[in-house]
């Protein structure tokens, strides 16, 4: 059994998702492939994780075509698609950490597994000690996933 290290993955998976987005077969992708494209990497490690990574809108697609577009002609070829791929996946020496996708993983994992239950724990706690009835029976998973949509109820109100 073959084991792949995360740059040889990422490599399989960008070019798997450029031969797939490039849907004229020059070997080059204007901005309408490039959205595909990473529409389908974020399809492929969506299905590999256990979170859900939201895709970039077409604006910040728009973004990345013109900091990634090397020759400035306008499309990417494979080696600019790859570059554009390990930068969102924290693989590029010039990325940003807190903008590659395992910082996003990482981070809602953390709330998911962690800080909702936390909370979710304190709240009960609380209601326990003031009075509330019955509450030290409700489990708390149940809590937390309560926890976890009133934050992303907020999350969307705060966006609007």
């Amino acid at each position: 059994m073959v084991r792949l290290n995360k740059t040889v993955l990422v490599e399989k998976i960008a070019k798997s998702s450029f031969k797939e987005c490039d849907l004229d077969g020059t070997g080059h992708i204007d901005a309408k492939e490039l959205h595909v494209g990473l529409l389908l990497v974020y399809d492929k490690l969506n299905k590999a994780l256990p979170v859900y990574l939201k895709p970039p809108k077409h604006d910040t697609v728009r973004a990345l075509m013109k900091k990634y577009d090397a020759d400035g002609n306008g499309t990417l070829d494979f080696h600019e698609f790859h570059q554009c791929v390990r930068t969102m996946v924290g693989l590029n020496e010039d990325a940003k950490f807190t903008d590659s996708i395992p910082f996003v993983i990482g981070r809602r994992m953390l709330f998911k597994m962690a800080l909702f239950p936390l909370v979710a724990f304190g709240i009960k706690k609380l209601l326990v000690a003031a009075g509330g009835d019955g509450m030290d029976v409700i489990p708390n998973g149940v809590l937390s996933f309560g926890v976890e949509g009133v934050a992303k109820l907020a999350a969307v109100k705060l966006r609007t």
